[in-house]
């Protein structure tokens, strides 16, 4: 008999086990023998046998359980690391794209100084001409004086503008978003001259946001200057850029459209990654539109894009409620 506490035998039939000699036997069998037969000649060798398995189980759970603690532990380090490689990354990717922007302004700021600069040279040659002329009275001084300032101004303002864009304002604030796209017009007017590139405002009335204003001029600049990268790379004769804000339902969305051929299929779907870019190699780091779509999520929002019939449309679309 392989159960000893069969109640067809009136002796239990021990079988030598190396493990115990009831290590055969299941527990139950055995805890339910010895209640109904307390008085059972084997009774301490049973107790011995559920007892040794008791404490094995213990053993064994306590050993499961420093596995699973010492695995938890494992993966709460490899978070922890992912987290910072992510952290590194982002500021990385952050720091690169202030720096190309910073050289992309630098550049428009020569462009937009370079005209004032040329006009003031050619009105300090013509003063010096009529003044030898005899041309020169109250009011040729009064015209050249209102013109030299008008030039002055112009710089002084762009001066401002690219101070202002560069400054680290990290305070969150409500701005209009028409102001801004002006803001941000200014600084590249000169530029998208020498490009023939048009921008089209196309909102009158003015909308307010709430976030940090410098970094939504980041997030346009980025997509109107992709667009000018695409519009010379493929020497198309028009050249324009439209942009429309409006609100719809709980959103705020703002539009930028260009007419300028559209993105390609094959990256249009990964085109906010870091490092992917339809610039030809050298020319682009892939960093300007992911850190746009970082500052879209900033500011409680989504930025998406799409191909048209001319081009591609850019669509920002924020959540009033968030702010």
């Amino acid at each position: 008999m392989n159960n000893p506490f069969a109640k067809t035998s009136p002796v239990i039939k021990r079988r030598i086990n190396p493990d115990g000699v009831y290590a055969n036997l299941n527990t139950a069998d055995l805890i339910s023998e010895i209640r109904t037969n307390p008085h059972h000649p084997d009774v301490n060798r049973i107790l011995d046998e559920i007892l040794l398995r008791s404490d094995k189980r213990q053993h064994e759970l306590k050993d499961s359980q420093n596995e699973l603690a010492t695995l938890n532990k494992h993966l709460e380090d490899k978070i922890d690391e992912e987290i910072k490689i992510r952290e590194n990354n982002h500021k990385m990717y952050e720091q690169q794209a202030k720096m190309a922007a910073m050289g992309e302004m630098m550049d428009a700021a020569a462009h937009q100084w370079k005209q004032p600069l040329n006009a003031l040279s050619l009105m300090s040659d013509m003063l010096q001409g009529d003044f030898k002329d005899g041309d020169v009275d109250q009011a040729y001084i009064d015209n050249m004086t209102e013109d030299i300032q008008t030039q002055i101004a112009h710089m002084v303002n762009t001066l401002s503008e690219f101070r202002s864009f560069f400054r680290p304002n990290k305070e969150a604030k409500s701005f209009g978003i028409k102001r801004s796209l002006q803001s941000v017009l200014l600084l590249v007017n000169d530029e998208f001259m020498k490009n023939n590139i048009n921008v089209h405002i196309q909102s009158d009335k003015e909308i307010l946001i709430h976030g940090i204003e410098n970094e939504f001029k980041h997030l346009v600049l980025n997509i109107i200057n992709n667009s000018k990268d695409a519009f010379n790379e493929r020497e198309l004769k028009d050249r324009n850029i439209y942009i429309n804000f409006y609100k719809e339902d709980n959103h705020i969305n703002l539009e930028i459209e260009d007419d300028a051929g559209g993105i390609p299929e094959s990256v249009i779907h990964d085109i906010f990654k870091p490092d992917v870019t339809t610039k030809a190699e050298g020319e682009g780091t892939g960093i300007g539109l992911y850190m746009s779509m970082q500052i879209a999520q900033k500011l409680h929002g989504s930025l998406s894009v799409h191909n048209t019939e001319k081009g591609a449309q850019f669509l920002l679309e924020i959540l009033v409620h968030q702010f």
